[in-house]
């Protein structure tokens, strides 16, 4: 039978585990016996296949509180104990701190080690993890960069001793309810994170002039959520703005807004944006994201000049004040469901491993 290895981060909430849980369902439903290995103890968040074998700590540790050298070595540990065990061998392993600690415990046991960086190649590590990936790098079988901006940039570092492959994020299958009326909100997704840069984008709502009737939607948590309520405050965006918190059900605000914007600085690659896309919204985001791969810009997303509040001011209100428009580049926006779809992007995976 065939088997893989996934190595994931945590379990909770967040892009790689959610990446994670989805592979291993393709996977097992696709003949494969998977083992899910979990490098720390917390609740599933993602739907997980039964038929996966999930392997966690058997108890919580600090993380990266006390000595980080005894936190990694611990990891080390209990991973080539669990590689060990399997007689898989092939082991996929996503997220750029877990990466290299997956390459040391596979060391000696004959296993192909898959990797792949989530994080953006902007991104600045602490010197360890950096030096890390500069020693165990070399030694994966896959390198898979997300972008082609980010095959580029560790094609670079790496000196071409990275097998690299492009492999995008897939899309999962977004569920628009077109019988829900549109209303006039502008739909933010994502953490309240300084990468995610939520003020630009609070600030660029408030300097539109006339934008009567429309509303500001922010689905979230994090911690910059506090001061950007209180930035609304001071902004006296009053009921035109509203802050939801964390929801599962993100189709049904895709189904009712009729515009999305994504203003961060940092993305590994935008999953929010490409759902947004998916669902037929007409979306803006910001110069720097590795927006390239996605569509084409002015066609398919309008792209707004990096730390510059008044162009994304500008670029949102042209999608405001234009229903044709964001009904034409919502239109365009959708081929992304296909080039992006599930299976097509899973298949590439499996090809890797053979």
């Amino acid at each position: 039978m065939k088997e893989v290895i996934l190595v994931s981060p945590k379990l909770g909430i967040g892009g790689i585990q959610r990446a994670m849980t989805n592979l291993a369902n393709w996977f097992v439903n696709n003949g494969y016996q998977v083992t899910l290995v979990s490098c720390k103890k917390e609740p599933l968040f993602y739907p997980l296949d039964p038929k996966v074998t999930l392997i966690t700590p058997q108890k919580e540790h600090p993380g990266n509180q006390g000595n980080i050298i005894f936190h990694y070595i611990r990891i080390i540990f209990y991973l080539r104990k669990a590689f060990k065990a399997n007689s898989s061998q092939h082991i996929i392993s996503f997220g750029d701190v877990f990466n290299p600690l997956t390459l040391i415990a596979s060391i000696g046991l004959k296993k192909k080690v898959h990797i792949s960086d989530r994080t953006s190649p902007d991104f600045k590590f602490k010197w360890y993890v950096s030096f890390l990936k500069k020693i165990t790098y070399p030694y994966s079988t896959t390198f898979v960069a997300q972008t082609t901006k980010a095959a580029q940039w560790n094609e670079k570092k790496f000196a071409n001793k990275l097998n690299i492959k492009v492999i995008p994020n897939p899309i999962r299958e977004v569920i628009v309810d077109t019988t829900i009326a549109k209303e006039k909100t502008l739909l933010y997704v994502g953490r309240f994170a300084w990468e995610k840069n939520p003020e630009a984008l609070i600030r660029a709502f408030s300097m539109i002039e006339n934008r009567e009737g429309w509303q500001l939607v922010m689905l979230g948590d994090g911690p910059l959520l506090p001061a950007m309520k209180s930035l609304a405050s001071g902004l006296k965006l009053g009921d035109n703005i509203q802050f939801v918190g964390q929801v599962k059900d993100v189709d049904s605000y895709f189904s009712k807004a009729s515009l999305y914007v994504l203003p961060s600085v940092l993305e590994g690659f935008p999953n929010a944006l490409c759902e947004a896309m998916a669902a037929g919204l007409p979306c803006v985001c910001v110069e720097g994201i590795p927006y390239e791969d996605l569509g084409t810009k002015g066609v398919d997303f309008l792209v707004a000049k990096r730390d510059d509040v008044v162009d994304l001011s500008s670029n949102i209100n042209h999608l405001l004040q234009s229903e044709s428009l964001r009904m034409t580049m919502g239109k365009n926006a959708q081929s992304i469901r296909e080039r992006l779809a599930l299976p097509i992007i899973f298949t590439k995976f499996e090809e890797i491993l053979n």
